[in-house]
């Protein structure tokens, strides 16, 4: 059996199973009914000699070989889609696009205020939508087409992808404003011998700062762990706990509740914030104007544009 032999409906269909993993779902993601999609699956399973996909106690699970042609399939589907709207004019005024994003938390306090003040004025029919970020892979929905774009700090999106640098920032201390053992400002026995309030951020920039600090032999006593860096402001004003974020949202914040911004007590790196999109859609005209988009909002003055 060879892939050409594959109709366009039967490549979506076999590509939807494996992204939802229920026939019904898939036969309404591509307009069939149950039975259509039943019956073409049944000829594909048929022709390869291959059950494709079978119900386990986890649900609907694809075989070895139904994984592999699942994800050729996905494959051929973005290629295709890419394709043919790549010579499609966009026009942003008209569109009802919804631009579908990753970011973390702190990229969507920084990006996201900008971006649909920019939205409502040139493309008033469009909106966004932020995707949790997955752990595992997140590059997969990037290269299907599901998300459009990525923004903030990766470490994992290399292979078949493009990126574009948008700004740099910088790591700083953030109290409440009374903290006594920062009336003087910032010292490094302050840091060591105050609590600390760290957030989880797995694959992000921030993910390694002890790994950092411990370059300068500098541990936190930590007694606050939470998952995302915007509660962080939050807690601090009412607590003596110190938290090291990134120093725009500590901005973002500075104005709004009573906390004290200082330097970090020891030198640390500074981070990129970029744009990530995969290369099968380097040419798509929508994605492509809302790469320019964030270049015009966000990028650093001196900085070539995409």
């Amino acid at each position: 059996m060879h892939i050409g032999e594959l109709n366009v409906t039967q490549i979506r269909l076999i590509a939807e199973l494996l992204r939802l993993r229920s026939v019904s779902a898939a036969a309404d993601s591509i307009g069939l009914s149950q039975p259509a999609a039943s019956h073409a699956l049944a000829k594909v399973r048929k022709q390869f000699a291959d059950p494709l996909f079978t119900r386990t106690a986890k649900g609907f699970q694809p075989t070895p070989y139904g994984e592999r042609l699942g994800t050729a399939a996905q494959e051929a589907v973005a290629v295709l889609v890419a394709g043919i709207t790549s010579g499609r004019q966009f026009d942003p005024r008209t569109t009802t696009r919804c631009f579908n994003l990753y970011a973390s938390d702190v990229g969507q306090m920084v990006f996201l205020p900008k971006l649909l003040g920019y939205l409502r004025k040139a493309a008033p029919g469009a909106s966004a939508r932020v995707w949790p970020i997955p752990l595992e892979k997140p590059g997969l929905p990037l290269s299907s087409g599901d998300v459009d774009v990525a923004v903030g700090y990766f470490d994992n999106l290399t292979t078949g992808f493009r990126q574009s640098f948008l700004f740099r920032d910088r790591y700083v201390c953030v109290v409440r404003a009374t903290h006594p053992k920062f009336a003087k400002g910032m010292t490094l026995e302050a840091f060591q011998n105050a609590e600390h309030a760290i957030a989880h951020s797995t694959g992000m920039a921030h993910a390694n700062m002890d790994q950092l600090l411990a370059r300068y032999q500098v541990r936190r006593n930590v007694t606050l762990s939470v998952p995302g860096f915007h509660v962080l402001p939050m807690v601090i004003p009412n607590s003596d706990l110190v938290a090291v974020v990134p120093g725009m949202l500590a901005e973002a914040y500075a104005s709004h509740v009573p906390i004290k911004v200082l330097a970090m007590p020891v030198p640390i790196p500074p981070f990129d914030l970029r744009i990530y999109w995969h290369e099968r859609y380097h040419h798509d005209a929508p994605i492509r104007w809302l790469r320019k988009v964030f270049v015009e909002l966000f990028r650093a003055r001196g900085n070539t544009a995409i």
